[in-house]
């Protein structure tokens, strides 16, 4: 995960001094969806474990053919058991967890190459990069409400004048250890608000990685409506 947060700095910061198409600023609404899981404590690195569907509505406003602001939000489940891996520490941990997600986010995106809303032939595709914040409300969680940093690329293609078929893939990284409802080394080092119990018995038994903090990622299919502000120009243009 560090390594690809570092790549996707360094592709930002590029991305950013590229020279700007002068198009005509714009707005786009979409329906998306898909699939999300979650890794933390119980999933380490396994990519696409117990992924669940997600549901979501985005808007963004098309600054010029560099750069976008989108305002989304969507609807998933993440669901985790030790159970599910081939680990003796996981095995005598046997925790589990699940729990519905709703997000809210507002990301700012640069897209690779010129993009140009009503545009189907020159300017009609571009991969892109996406950053912002979240604010997540995940009901069974032990921190029900938190932020996390969405961390994401995706490419989009004009089909028809107005219309856009998109895939993303994102991450979600957490400010909270809890998503999971497990943290830490050692209970000793928790108050009372931790929510555990701390005895003779457990008072040294390990039950997750204090330091690190979970993710969720989403990967889905959008597809989204477009116009420009003050209209898509000669009619000509656009044709096949």
């Amino acid at each position: 995960m560090q390594s690809f947060s570092a790549l996707f700095v360094f592709c930002f910061i590029f991305i950013s001094n590229a020279n700007q198409v002068n198009a005509q600023q714009g707005l786009e609404f979409g329906l998306a969806g898909g699939g999300s899981y979650y890794m933390g404590d119980i999933n380490l690195a396994k990519h696409f474990y117990q992924t669940k569907l997600n549901l979501g509505g985005f808007a963004k406003y098309h600054i010029n053919g560099r750069y976008n602001i989108k305002i989304g939000a969507f609807f998933t489940n993440l669901r985790a058991a030790d159970e599910d891996f081939n680990n003796q520490f996981q095995i005598m941990r046997d925790h589990s967890f699940e729990t519905s997600l709703i997000e809210l986010s507002a990301q700012f995106e640069v897209n690779f190459l010129p993009y140009e809303i009503g545009d189907v032939r020159r300017y009609s595709y571009t991969p892109y990069i996406q950053t912002g914040v979240a604010l997540y409300l995940a009901n069974s969680a032990q921190d029900v409400l938190n932020f996390a940093i969405p961390i994401g690329f995706g490419f989009k293609k004009n089909i028809k004048p107005q219309i856009v078929l998109g895939v993303e893939w994102a991450f979600r990284r957490t400010f909270s250890d809890y998503l999971d409802s497990l943290s830490g080394e050692d209970l000793d080092n928790y108050d009372p608000d931790y929510g555990t119990s701390v005895t003779d018995a457990n008072r040294h038994k390990q039950s997750g990685f204090r330091y690190n903090k979970d993710w969720y990622s989403i990967a889905l299919v959008s597809l989204s409506y477009t116009f420009k502000i003050g209209g898509l120009g000669c009619p000509a243009y656009y044709e096949y």
